[in-house]
Formats: C-alpha cells, structure tokens, sequence
C-alpha cells in the first residue's frame, strides 16, 4: 500500500467517525441550532466524502458534484439561520389607536 493509499484509508476512517458523531448530535441535539449546524456539517462530510471517492478513483468529474453539494449546503444553512432568527424575534404588540375598542 502506498503512503496515498493509507491517507485515504485514514481519511475514510475519520469521516464515517465524523459521520457517525455529527448524526448522534443532529438526533440528540438539545435544540434547532445544534441540529442545523450538525445539518451543515453533513453536508460538509458529504462533500469531503465526495472528493476522496474522486481521488481515490480518479474520476475528476465528481468534483463538480462536490462543488454543487458545497454550495447547495451554504445555502440550505443561510435559509435554516434565517428560519431560526425568524422564530426567535417576538413579534412587536402594537397599542390600538384611540378610536379602536379594545377587544
């Protein structure tokens, strides 16, 4: 085996570690945020995944798919940081006019 051969083999190693961490903490999270960010981070390993199954078989080609996963990842997690600070901003009360009766 060659020294590439070994990094990639330590490579894939490490990532289904991060796999199997980031899916534990995108079930477990205490809340929305450490879901998205775990949602993300999948995301990131897909496209780490991707690239190391196009070096590995020498297929260049799926770098293109690695740089659609990048950038459909960025932005899936703009929209969840947008749905998240949506919900968490309370809606301003507004005081009812003078000639309003109040319900």
């Amino acid at each position: 085996m060659t020294l590439l051969g070994a990094a990639m083999a330590l490579a894939a190693l490490l990532l289904a570690a991060a796999v199997g961490l980031t899916g534990w903490r995108m079930l477990r999270g205490p809340g929305i945020a450490d879901r998205a960010v775990a949602m993300d981070l999948l995301g990131l390993l897909a496209l780490g995944a991707t690239t190391l199954v196009a070096l590995a078989g020498g297929h260049l080609a799926l770098l293109d798919i690695a740089l659609g996963l990048g950038l459909v990842g960025f932005i899936g997690a703009v929209g969840v940081a947008a749905f998240i600070t949506r919900v968490a901003r309370p809606t301003p009360r507004r005081e009812p006019r003078a000639t309003e009766h109040p319900p």
